[in-house]
């Protein structure tokens, strides 16, 4: 240092360069040394993310560039780790629902509902206040009017019906001291409801079941916690989720699952006494009636013989009795097979009611049986759920080895027990129905696929369901004869009445269906279409005692089942033709038969027709 003032000018500008040089190697240096030490793991990993493991570290890349490839997020739940298979499905999921995304949106909506609560309970106060002053003047009013009345005796009586008259005026306008709530100065009492819950759809669900998103906190103790009922915490039922994930995206378009997410929420529900938590659109139709028939005659509720239809005479008609069923067509080794599950609500009564039934849930839209599954693992136990099987198919026309054939169809949250291919063009609301392309199995092929190996060898189907929008004419026709006879029931109705002319199978095709089901008491009784066949012989309907029932049925040529307590068979039940069960159902079945074409559709050409639509003008 003496010695720079002796340097020249020159001298001094290299000095200087030398000196920056040497610097610039001493950070860059240090840098490299760092990076390599937290490469290695040497470093606290705490100023890092934890879920990124050290090998991968080494390979240079940021923590973001990590996860963008990848496989490198290790997501652990409590106490387990997921295993690489859940691991790739649950980043599948962060990324493909954007949960990220879905984080800071849900953040934004809680901070508005806690405003909005915030709002609701300042109101609360203002109107309760208001509400004490009301009462209080009301009380002064009162006194006075009777300090008047005192005072002027003459006129008591003239006064005291006039105070009588006018306190039951304001009476009827303020109601009682203490019961004049906020819902009476306007909104009610449910004005608040949707600004202060926060929605939680199935797209959070899955992204919880990811561990991609926190629920938020609630920041007083008074309030609870914004919540789903489906136990996530359980790592069952949260590896059930991500193998659902896995499964639907095998099968389903990514388009489909993220708006059929994004339209469900979870409600309270029962199901003839058990309490569930049922995953369905809002304002959906059809969820809601087939709760209400499924519940139907239960602890007080009202009969229901359709969704909207409550029983004019408080019969039941028998076309759905799935809470009393004769024990021998439930249980260990017997197959339930439902044609049309929609959101799987009868698979899940079906397993609640008869434990260890074999139960196949047959469902055509995509949306419905992705919702179905998220049903069965959010309140079926998994012993429960071993002995139901979901199949996304529809069931096809074609039979033995043509297993393959498509037929479009609409599905619409607003009513989704109605997925069909007959549908009003002008009724499609773009903003939420999604037109689909559904795939069409045999079947025998789809039982295949569904039953477990250790139900026997040729099972036949005990119970099967068949309310799916008009598959009953693509399904009964191509059964053989034996198969069909094997069928101890069938539930359901026929769809002829409310297929279009130009939507309509063939009258050939609708007679072969016909005249098989109008063979079960229950269609016999209740739909229109059997009256095509009055002398037709029906299975008789179903007796407190079963074993009496299946005897009848056999005695009548519809079986050969042999059981060990068989009763008399000499008696026929009077009711034994189609005629005798109908009645009056078949008057006037002339003119409803031509009016609704039952005999006069040539061809199957407009079933078959590649469209889901009926266009308005058409018949």
């Amino acid at each position: 240092l003496p010695y720079i003032s002796q340097l020249s000018y020159t001298d001094r500008l290299l000095l200087l360069i030398g000196a920056a040089l040497l610097c610039t190697v001493t950070f860059a240096s240090f840098f490299l040394i760092s990076g390599i030490l937290v490469g290695s793991g040497l470093t606290d990993s705490t100023t890092k993310d934890p879920r990124l493991s050290p090998e991968l570290r080494k390979m240079g890349l940021s923590d973001q560039e990590l996860l963008l490839r990848g496989g490198g997020k290790r997501i652990v739940v409590g106490p387990h780790k997921l295993d690489s298979e859940e691991n790739a499905v649950a980043l599948d999921i962060i990324k493909i629902l954007d949960c990220d995304g879905l984080q800071e949106e849900m953040e934004r909506e809680w901070n508005t509902v806690l405003d909005a609560k915030r709002v609701a309970k300042e109101d609360s106060e203002r109107w309760q206040k208001e509400e004490e002053q009301w009462n209080s003047n009301n009380r002064r009013r009162r006194l006075q009017m009777e300090l008047d009345s005192v005072q002027d005796a003459m006129e008591f009586d003239m006064e005291q019906q006039e105070e009588e008259s006018n306190g039951d005026m304001m009476d009827d306008f303020m109601g009682e001291p203490g019961e004049f709530g906020f819902g009476d100065f306007g909104g009610g009492s449910g004005y608040y409801e949707d600004n202060t819950q926060l929605t939680l759809t199935a797209h959070h669900l899955f992204c919880l079941a990811a561990e991609g998103i926190t629920l938020p906190k609630s920041t007083t103790v008074e309030e609870s916690d914004p919540s789903i009922h489906c136990d996530i915490d359980n790592f069952q039922t949260r590896e059930s989720l991500l193998n659902l994930w896995s499964s639907a995206r095998a099968q389903v378009s990514e388009d489909i699952i993220k708006k059929t997410l994004d339209l469900v929420t979870e409600h309270k529900e029962t199901l003839r006494g058990h309490d569930v938590h049922m995953w369905y659109p809002k304002g959906d139709q059809g969820s809601e009636g087939m709760l209400r028939v499924l519940n139907s005659a239960f602890d007080g509720s009202l009969i229901y013989n359709f969704d909207s239809e409550p029983a004019e005479d408080g019969q039941h008609d028998d076309l759905y009795r799935f809470w009393d069923l004769p024990s021998q067509f439930v249980g260990e080794n017997k197959l339930f097979v439902d044609v049309g599950s929609a959101l799987g609500f009868t698979s899940m009564l079906m397993a609640y009611m008869y434990p260890r039934t074999t139960i196949v849930s047959i469902e055509p839209a995509s949306p419905s049986w992705l919702i179905q599954n998220i049903n069965f693992r959010c309140n079926l136990s998994e012993e429960q759920r071993s002995y139901v099987h979901p199949i996304l198919a529809g069931v096809g026309t074609k039979h033995h080895d043509d297993n393959d054939s498509m037929m479009k169809m609409v599905w619409k949250p607003s009513m989704t027990t109605a997925t069909r291919n007959w549908n009003i063009e002008r009724d499609f609301d773009f903003a939420k129905d999604i037109e689909l392309t559904v795939h069409l199995r045999t079947l025998r092929a789809i039982l295949a696929e569904a039953t477990p190996e250790d139900l026997p060898l040729g099972t036949p189907i005990s119970v099967l369901n068949l309310d799916c929008e008009g598959c009953e004419y693509n399904l009964i026709p191509s059964m053989h004869e034996t198969s069909f006879k094997s069928i101890r029931l069938i539930l359901g109705r026929t769809n002829w009445g409310f297929i279009p002319l130009n939507k309509k199978p063939s009258s050939e095709r609708a007679e072969d269906t016909h005249k098989r089901l109008c063979t079960h008491y229950n269609f016999a009784k209740r739909c229109k279409e059997c009256c095509d066949f009055p002398t037709l012989p029906v299975r008789p309907r179903l007796q407190s005692t079963p074993e009496e029932s299946i005897t009848e049925e056999a005695d009548m040529g519809f079986g050969d089942v042999e059981f060990e307590d068989q009763t008399d068979n000499s008696s026929i039940p009077s009711e034994s033709t189609v005629a005798d069960v109908a009645g009056s159902l078949c008057d006037g079945f002339g003119a409803w038969a031509e009016e609704n074409n039952l005999h006069d559709v040539p061809d199957d050409y407009g079933w078959n027709e590649m469209s889901a639509y009926v266009r308005v003008g058409s018949r």
